[in-house]
């Protein structure tokens, strides 16, 4: 499938990702009451996980690894993080292939595959911004506790934040080149959903595993989006060994969004348009 208009120079090709940036951000800003309900159901399953982890450190806190001054600003620093990071163009690309209106998009002259990442960027900036109200509720709270260790994690937690943006994009698009088989994405999106909660961190830190789950999700990207940048951020990995983690988000990142690109060209060839 080719486009109609004339491929764009450099310069028309910035212009037409930034306006996408720009409508994607205002659309962002027009749904409040989604806006709402999203936070206040990601909200409520931190509100389980503290729980949870309260009843924990009063049976057995003195046993783990981390304290429980810690642990609670891993888990608000994860959870600020997660939601900064949500991106929803796996919802809706499968909407629109199941619909049959994926082909509009693919025959604009922007690439597909930056649009939809120029989308996840817009998610993310907005996510942030109702994030930032969020992390100083969070400091009301903790305090001290969720303060970057040193300038010098700060400086590589800007690092890894960029790199878990590219590893999470990456993530769901390649998931996304499975609804161009099936025509129904729900079962592919809910399983990189588990998969994500499970093995990013996100409910606790992954050195916190059993051996055997520690040993799967050191072998999956996810790890790269949640617990990588909130270890390095709160310095619990310094040095060496964060240079080392960050080459992998690196990696990971680029990787698969080298393989989301291969993965929807096979997928583009045996594409059916749905709909009428």
């Amino acid at each position: 499938m080719r486009p109609l208009a004339r491929p764009l120079n450099f310069s028309e090709s910035l212009g037409g990702y930034f306006a996408y940036l720009n409508r994607a951000l205002k659309a962002n800003f027009a749904y409040k009451a989604s806006t709402l309900l999203g936070l206040f159901t990601a909200a409520l399953s931190y509100a389980v996980t503290v729980l949870v982890w309260s009843h924990v450190y009063t049976q057995k806190g003195s046993s783990l690894l981390m304290s429980r001054q810690e642990m609670f600003a891993y888990l608000a620093l994860a959870f600020c993080l997660n939601y900064a990071l949500t991106i929803n163009i796996d919802q809706r690309v499968g909407q629109r292939i199941r619909l049959g209106l994926i082909a509009t998009d693919l025959l604009k002259p922007l690439d597909f595959q930056l649009s939809q990442a120029t989308q996840a960027l817009s998610d993310c900036l907005f996510n942030s911004f109702v994030g930032m109200g969020i992390l100083a509720v969070v400091f009301y709270f903790l305090g001290g506790q969720i303060l970057p260790k040193s300038p010098q994690a700060f400086g590589l937690f800007v690092v890894s934040l960029f790199l878990a943006f590219l590893v999470q994009y990456s993530i769901v698009f390649l998931f996304i080149q499975g609804a161009f088989y099936t025509y129904s994405g729900y079962g592919i999106f809910a399983s990189r959903i588990a998969l994500h909660q499970t093995f990013s961190g996100l409910q606790a830190p992954l050195t916190l595993y059993p051996p055997l789950l520690l040993t799967v999700g050191r072998w999956l990207p996810f790890q790269h989006v949640i617990f990588t940048p909130v270890f390095i951020y709160m310095g619990r990995v310094e040095g060496a060994e964060a240079l080392r983690l960050l080459g992998e988000q690196a990696l990971w990142g680029f990787g698969l969004y080298a393989a989301g690109y291969f993965a929807m060209r096979k997928a583009l060839g045996q594409l059916e348009i749905q709909g009428g």
